[in-house]
C-alpha cells in the first residue's frame, strides 16, 4: 500500500511540474491578447466589446485554436502536447489579461492619467483643481511629454518620456497586483464552499472546461455544428452588409424608444431587443428562474423610469443609464442589494468559516486546503496585509483613513457578490455602473462634507470602480475553481494569475503608449482616450464646485434594495414555486441588462420547453447546440476585426458599444 501512495505522489508531481509549460505558453499568448483587446475596443473603437460580457469572446477565440494546435500536436508526438491542466491555465492567464486590459479598468486608467492637465484651460480649471486634491505621483503632468502622447509623431523611447511614465505606472502596477492578491484569497476562502458544500455550478467554465478536455467530443457533436453554422452564417452575412451594403443584414438589434414618442413613455429611455446567438447560447447555461426574473424586473424598471416621468422627478432612463441619486434610485436599491447578496453569502456559509477558522489555529477541521492555491492560514494573512496596503495607498493619496476603510471593505463586499452572481448564475453581464463605494460614499456622507483631497482620491480610485464588467474577482474564483474541477493543484494557477496581472499592466501600458506617441491618441483613437477621463474630471469638478448635502434619500434608497432583496430570498423558502429571484433584481438595474434581456427572455423560453417536455436527460443532448452558437458567433465575430486589421477597413461588431 505504502508503494502505491509513492507512485500516486510520484504521478501527482509529474503533473505538477508539467502544469509550468502551460504558464509559459500563456505568457508568450498574453502580450498579443493584450494589444488585441486594447485594439478592438479602443483603437479600432468599432467592437467587439469582448470585454463586457461575461464569457470573453476573444479569450475563446484563441482557446480553440491553442485546442485545434494541441490536438495536432497530440497525433504526432503525446508527450508534447499541453495536458488539460496546462490549458486551462493558458485560458485564465487570457482570461485576467482582459479583465486588466478591459473596458473598465486600464482603459479607463489611462485616459484618466493623460487628461487632467491636457485638458485643463482657464475655463475648467482643472490644472488648480488637480493641483489642490490629486496625488501628483499618480498622474502626467509635463505639457512635453503629453503633447507628444496626445499628438503623436515622436517616440515613447525617450528618456524624459519613459521617466515621467515610469513612477505613476509602477505605483498602479503595485497598486493593481496588491488589489488582485485580494481578490485571489476571497477566492479560495469562497471556492470550497460555494462547490463542494452549496454545489454550485459555475456555468460560465463550463464551454473552456469542454474546450480544454483532451477527451472531449464536442467537436464531433453534429448538433455543436449545427448551432456554430447558425451562429457563423448570421455574423458571417451581418459583416458582409457592413462591407458591403448591397448585401442584405439579418437584424440582430432592434431599439423601441425609436417608436416611442408620447409622454410619459418616452421615460422608458433606451430600449433595445438584442437577438445575438451567442447571447442566446450563453443565457440557456443559466438557472431558469433567473432567467424569467431577469426579464420581469428589467421590465418592473422601465416601469418605474416611466412612472418618475411622469411624476416630474426624474429625467427617465437615457443612452448611459439612469441618473444616479434621482427617484427611482435603481443604482442606490441595486446596491443594496448587492451588498445582501454579499452578506447572505457570508452568514449562510458561517458554519464553513468556523471549519476555515479551525484549520488556520491548526485544530481538527472538516475541511481541507492541501490542494487550495493557497493555504487558508495564508490566504488570510494576506488579505489582512493586502487590504491594509491598500488602505495606505488610500490614505498616501488623500483618503481620510476612515474613508480609506469604508472605501475597501464596501469594495470586497461587492466583488464577493460578482463572485456569488459568477459561480451559481453565470449572468451574461453584471455592470453594476456608478454604483461603486466611490459614489456611494459622496451620496451618503455629501461632498460638502468631505475633503477636497477625500474627493480627489475618491476620482483617482474611479478607474476599476466605474464599472464591474470585467471584474478580476470572476476570472479569479472561476480560475480556482477549473484547477479544483481537472485535478490539479491550484498553486499553479494562483501563480499564473498574478504573473499575468503583472504581465498584463507592462504590455498594456506599452502598447498604448507606444501606439499613441507614434501616432496620436487625438486622431488615433476610436474611442476612449479622452472620454473616460473627461467624464471622471467633469464629476470631480462638479464635486468641487458644486458641494452637495448628504442625500437623505440615497440611504434609504439603498436599505429598500437591502430589505427587498432580502425578502425574495424569504419568499423563495416559504413558497413553493416563487417564481422571483432576488439576484435578477439587482442585475436588472444594471446599464447593461439591456443588452442581453431579450436573449435571456428567449434562452428562458427555450430552456423550459426543452425541460418540461425532455427532462434533465434532453437538456443535456441539446446543450451542444447552444456552445455552437457561442462558437459560432464568437469565432466568425472575432475574424472581421483581423480582417479589417488587415485591409485597413472597419469592421462589423457583433456585440457592445
Amino acid at each position: 500500500m505504502g508503494g502505491n501512495v509513492n507512485v500516486a505522489r510520484v504521478a501527482a508531481s509529474g503533473r505538477h511540474s508539467r502544469v509550468w509549460r502551460g504558464i509559459v505558453v500563456g505568457l508568450v499568448l498574453l502580450p498579443v491578447n493584450t494589444l488585441w483587446v486594447f485594439y478592438l475596443e479602443q483603437v479600432g473603437g468599432h467592437g467587439p466589446f469582448v470585454s463586457t460580457i461575461s464569457l470573453f469572446f476573444n479569450v475563446v477565440f484563441i482557446l480553440v485554436f491553442v485546442a485545434l494546435a494541441n490536438a495536432a500536436v497530440r497525433r504526432l508526438n503525446a508527450s508534447l502536447a499541453l495536458s488539460r491542466a496546462e490549458m486551462i491555465i493558458v485560458y485564465v492567464m487570457l482570461t485576467i489579461s482582459t479583465s486588466i486590459m478591459s473596458h473598465d479598468m486600464l482603459q479607463v486608467l489611462i485616459s484618466m492619467m493623460t487628461t487632467g492637465y491636457w485638458f485643463a484651460n482657464p475655463q475648467n480649471r482643472w490644472e488648480q483643481m488637480l493641483d489642490g486634491t490629486t496625488p501628483s505621483w499618480l498622474l502626467i503632468s509635463d505639457q512635453d511629454v503629453l503633447y507628444g502622447y496626445w499628438n503623436g509623431a515622436t517616440t515613447l523611447y525617450q528618456d524624459v518620456v519613459l521617466s515621467a511614465w515610469l513612477g505613476p505606472m509602477l505605483w498602479w502596477l503595485g497598486f493593481m497586483v496588491v488589489l488582485v492578491f485580494v481578490l485571489i484569497c476571497l477566492s479560495v476562502a469562497f471556492r470550497p464552499l460555494w462547490s463542494d458544500r452549496e454545489r454550485l455550478t459555475f456555468p460560465i467554465i463550463q464551454l473552456p472546461l469542454e474546450l480544454t478536455d483532451p477527451r472531449t467530443t464536442l467537436l464531433r457533436n453534429p448538433l455543436m455544428w449545427i448551432g456554430f453554422g447558425i451562429g457563423a452564417i448570421v455574423n458571417l452575412i451581418n459583416g458582409l452588409n457592413y462591407i458591403f451594403p448591397a448585401v442584405p443584414s439579418i437584424p440582430l438589434y432592434i431599439n423601441l424608444q425609436s417608436y416611442i414618442h408620447n409622454e410619459p413613455w418616452t421615460g422608458a429611455g433606451w430600449f433595445p431587443m438584442t437577438f445575438n446567438p451567442s447571447v442566446i447560447g450563453l443565457a440557456f447555461l443559466m438557472p431558469l428562474d433567473l432567467l424569467f426574473s431577469c426579464t420581469v424586473f428589467y421590465l418592473y424598471w422601465k416601469v418605474m423610469f416611466v412612472i418618475a416621468k411622469a411624476a416630474g422627478v426624474s429625467e427617465g432612463y437615457g443612452w448611459g443609464g439612469p441618473s444616479p441619486a434621482i427617484f427611482p434610485y435603481s443604482n442606490e436599491q441595486m446596491f443594496g442589494a448587492f451588498i445582501a447578496i454579499a452578506l447572505s453569502s457570508i452568514l449562510i456559509g458561517r458554519q464553513y468559516f468556523r471549519q476555515v477558522w479551525r484549520r488556520i489555529i491548526a485544530l481538527p477541521s472538516e475541511v481541507d486546503d492541501s490542494n487550495e492555491g493557497l493555504k487558508f492560514r495564508t490566504a488570510l494573512a494576506g488579505s489582512v496585509v493586502g487590504v491594509a496596503l491598500l488602505i495606505a495607498f488610500g490614505i498616501r493619496g488623500g483618503l481620510s483613513p476612515y474613508l480609506a476603510i469604508a472605501f475597501f471593505i464596501i469594495y470586497f463586499l461587492l466583488a464577493v457578490a460578482v463572485a456569488r452572481v459568477r459561480a451559481e448564475f453565470g449572468s451574461p453581464v453584471h455592470d453594476f455602473h456608478f454604483a461603486g463605494p466611490d459614489y456611494t460614499l459622496n451620496y451618503v456622507l455629501g461632498s460638502a462634507n468631505l475633503s477636497d483631497r477625500d474627493l480627489g482620491m475618491f476620482h483617482q480610485l474611479y478607474w476599476f470602480n466605474r464599472a464591474y464588467r470585467g471584474h478580476p474577482v470572476a476570472n479569479t474564483i472561476e480560475g480556482v475553481q477549473m484547477s479544483a474541477r481537472a485535478r490539479f493543484h491550484g498553486r499553479a494557477v494562483v501563480v499564473a494569475i498574478l504573473l499575468a496581472t503583472v504581465a498584463t499592466v507592462i504590455a498594456g501600458f506599452w502598447g498604448w503608449l507606444h501606439y499613441a506617441y507614434k501616432l496620436g491618441a487625438t486622431s488615433a483613437w476610436g474611442y476612449g482616450a479622452d472620454w473616460f477621463g473627461e467624464e471622471a474630471y467633469n464629476r470631480l469638478q462638479s464635486w468641487i464646485e458644486n458641494p452637495e448635502p448628504a442625500n437623505i434619500t440615497a440611504p434609504f434608497a439603498m436599505a429598500g434594495g437591502f430589505a427587498i432583496s432580502l425578502m425574495l430570498a424569504a419568499a423563495r423558502t416559504r413558497f413553493v414555486g416563487w417564481p422571483l429571484h432576488p439576484v435578477a433584481y439587482a442585475l436588472s438595474a444594471s446599464w447593461s441588462i439591456n443588452w442581453v434581456w431579450m436573449p435571456m427572455f428567449i434562452a428562458w423560453m427555450v430552456k423550459g420547453l426543452v425541460l418540461r417536455y425532455g427532462g434533465l436527460r434532453f437538456y443535456r443532448r441539446v446543450l451542444p447546440f447552444f456552445y455552437g452558437l457561442i462558437l459560432g458567433e464568437s469565432m466568425l465575430g472575432c475574424t472581421w476585426p483581423i480582417i479589417g486589421l488587415i485591409f485597413h477597413v472597419p469592421s462589423y461588431n457583433f456585440f457592445g458599444s
